[in-house]
């Protein structure tokens, strides 16, 4: 077996082994191989000239300290079903890992494989549930939603890099951004965003109390029971009560810990 980095040949192989593992929609999976391609970023493992193992180390940045610093964000990591719990994926990681000079980063499908590699969760969210009697906010929380559109890209932005400035971020360019809004719905207000799935905003941030009171009040209209958000947001001076700690981003750099990394692609 060879480990080594792709080449702009490996294409093909490499679209078809995504497709197979991930069962993907022809969509995604055509957006994703013209947009995010790049196949110095791609660590493979082949046995008689074949690809049966690869990630996608996606370049990537998060601002912490009010500084830009480089990282690799790991998705598409597949092994074909006839050649896994052999440690392939083990080898591609600490390949990637020794060839990397900066952090490496994923949000995990299995938490605890990606731990016996030496990943650790950066960061956690909270999850509240929303009183349904709760009176949270004076404005009208329909008028507020910005006449029914949603926030453009740079202002969700704007609003994400406000909300998680204390301990850091992954940073996210205009294709993660659509990613997220094609993958969820969004519901916004001015200094405010939620991305909702099966009745659970599981992302929600605020620049102020203000616009988390307002979108409160909006997610409430909108029969969403259930609100995450990230420590010592301002939505926590709004909801009381007990919480679940839910999980999010890995790395390999104790220099992240703090910093919240979503799913993006």
């Amino acid at each position: 077996m060879k480990i080594e980095r792709a080449t702009a040949k490996d294409y093909g192989q490499l679209k078809m082994l995504w497709s197979i593992v991930f069962q993907e929609e022809a969509e995604f999976l055509e957006n994703f191989f013209t947009q995010r391609f790049q196949a110095e970023h791609i660590v493979v493992a082949r046995k008689g000239g074949e690809i049966v193992s690869a990630l996608h180390a996606l370049p990537s940045t998060y601002f912490q300290d009010n500084e830009e610093k480089k990282c690799s964000f790991i998705v598409g990591a597949a092994t074909y079903a006839n050649h896994r719990k052999q440690g392939i994926m083990s080898e591609l990681l600490s390949y990637t890992k020794a060839t990397t000079g900066h952090p490496i980063t994923l949000f995990p499908a299995v938490r605890p494989f990606y731990e016996a590699n030496g990943y650790f969760t950066t960061s956690f969210m909270e999850e509240y549930w929303i009183p349904k009697n709760m009176d949270s906010s004076e404005k009208d929380p329909v008028s507020a939603a910005n006449g029914g559109q949603d926030l453009p890209f740079s202002d969700l932005d704007k609003i994400y890099r406000e909300a998680t400035k204390e301990e850091g971020a992954l940073m996210r360019d205009e294709l993660s951004w659509a990613f997220l809004t094609s993958g969820y719905q969004l519901v916004s207000v001015e200094g405010a965003y939620a991305f909702i799935k099966d009745g659970i905003a599981v992302e929600a941030m605020a620049m102020d109390r203000d616009a988390a009171t307002t979108l409160v009040s909006l997610l409430q209209n909108k029969q969403v029971e259930r609100l995450r958000f990230i420590p010592n947001s301002p939505f926590a001076t709004l909801l009381n009560g007990p919480f679940v700690q839910i999980p999010m981003g890995m790395s390999t750099e104790e220099s992240m810990r703090g910093v919240y990394i979503a799913e993006q692609y």
